[in-house]
């Protein structure tokens, strides 16, 4: 049945929260009518009780109409008084629902934070993995209350569903807290050894809620276990068999996922990768930016072979103007890993990168000039550039150790002998030139440096005694 705008008119008046949840859920999508809609309920804002603002809330975030002026008003002067009186329900509502609109005020948040550790033990599955997924999408990053909802989790784990685990896990896993390279207990802190315990307990609830799991579910389960790098390879393989056996076609996003998490994980099953390659090489045409420069780094890892990165590299000219400089840099440095030769690629990307230079980061930079030296190729126009603002950044401090190896090895691999980056080589160690490469060490003159020092070590301390090769003690 068609709508009428002006059929809806006398209907709009009332306008009790549950009449949101109906145009959203049945339409219209007219955003004229969502206007009028937000609107009228700028206009009753003060007199809205929690439930009717948990369901307003709610239906704006699934239609995805939004008006900022609206929202701004409502989160500064009347959420504040909502949620210190809301019932549970609602206050997860109303939480869930401005962080999905991408609302975020400080005091609000804090406050509604200190009344969810309150209440946590009230907290059913579905509010603790929405209320993680809130304060983490919304940059509020309370440990207190993830600890809080984390054990809370455990005692509600047998009422999980898929969705419920998917959400939850992928909001910790981008907690920068919990993304730790080691989880023996020795290395833990309190945070961290309780997100193991449910991690651990999770592990075991999960292969009764995988098989009824939809895709996007296991694609967020998998990439999460990626992130935190938690591997359990009984369930990784469950998952790869799950994913093998669902009928659901991927998505370009969820493609992008679970090719990244893969590659992460190391989890080379042959049938699943043959797979995945099929689903890149068909699917390729809807990669939007970011989903082109994970599925290309992953093919890398996985070393998916030159047809994945022809599919993939007709793509890149299509959508050149909305690149970011991170992501130029991650299709260079993704060529350059997998090994495969392409000089078209190398040429059309000088003049975009060139004109982010100024912008990258040192990693950027680093992987940048890492992916042209592969390929023995120093294009002046933009090694110049990068070159400028590498300096910047070594300046300011702002350039790790692994990046200025890097950067000196591309250099090397191209005889190119920046200034900058020499003078910041000669202030590292001796015992860290193991990571500069001999044709780096010849190019910025190390040799030298390091030959002259240790004779000046030898002047001042004697000569240094090492092992010879029958592992006698000799003068080194």
């Amino acid at each position: 049945m068609a709508f009428q705008t002006h059929q809806l008119w006398p209907w709009l008046i009332g306008l009790p929260g549950g009449r949101y949840v109906r145009v959203a859920e049945r339409g219209p999508k007219d955003p004229a009518i969502w206007k009028r809609l937000t609107a009228r309920a700028d206009v009753i804002a003060h007199s809205l009780t929690p439930k009717q603002a948990s369901l307003i809330l709610s239906s704006m975030a699934r239609s995805r109409h939004s008006q900022d002026n609206f929202l701004q008003r409502f989160s500064l002067k009347f959420a504040p008084s909502l949620v210190s009186q809301a019932e549970i329900i609602d206050l997860c509502g109303i939480v869930s629902g401005l962080s999905q609109l991408n609302v975020y005020q400080e005091e609000l948040f804090a406050m509604t934070s200190q009344r969810l550790r309150e209440v946590a033990p009230q907290l059913d599955a579905r509010q603790v993995s929405l209320m993680a997924n809130a304060f983490v999408k919304a940059g509020h990053l309370d440990m207190e209350l993830f600890q809080r909802l984390l054990k809370q989790a455990l005692r509600q784990l047998s009422k999980f569903t898929a969705k419920d685990a998917a959400v939850m896990l992928n909001a910790f896993s981008q907690v920068p807290d919990f993304q730790v390279k080691e989880w023996d207990d020795t290395f833990l802190d309190e945070n961290t050894r309780e997100l193991k315990t449910t991690l651990e307990a999770l592990a075991l609830r999960l292969p009764d809620l995988l098989p009824k799991a939809d895709l996007h579910s296991l694609a967020l389960i998998l990439n999460a276990f990626a992130q935190l790098q938690f591997v359990q390879k009984d369930l990784l393989d469950l998952m790869s068999q799950e994913l093998l056996l669902n009928e659901e076609k991927l998505t370009p996003r969820q493609l992008a996922m679970v090719l990244n998490a893969i590659a992460r994980l190391q989890l080379h099953e042959p049938r699943l990768i043959e797979l995945l390659s099929s689903v890149v090489r068909s699917g390729a045409h809807a990669l939007d930016p970011q989903g082109l420069c994970l599925v290309a780094n992953a093919s890398a890892k996985l070393q998916l072979g030159l047809e994945t990165f022809q599919v993939l590299f007709v793509r890149i000219p299509k959508l050149l103007s909305r690149f970011s400089g991170r992501h130029l840099a991650m299709l260079c440095h993704a060529w350059a890993k997998a090994h495969i030769h392409n000089d078209d690629l190398f040429e059309l990307l000088i003049l975009p990168l060139a004109s982010h230079a100024a912008r990258l980061e040192a990693h950027e930079v680093a992987i940048t000039l890492y992916g042209y030296a592969h390929f023995r190729k120093s294009p002046k126009e933009l090694f110049d550039v990068l070159l400028e603002r590498f300096g910047t950044l070594l300046a300011e401090q702002a350039v790790s150790d692994e990046d200025l190896f890097m950067v000196a090895n591309a250099l090397g691999r191209v005889g190119w002998a920046d200034g900058n980056v020499k003078n910041a080589l000669r202030k590292v160690s001796n015992d860290l030139m193991r990571y500069i490469s001999v044709q780096a060490q010849a190019t910025f003159g190390l040799q030298e440096d390091i030959e002259r020092e240790s004779a000046s070590e030898e002047v001042e301390h004697g000569p240094r005694l090492g092992m010879g090769m029958n592992g006698s003690c000799q003068s080194a």
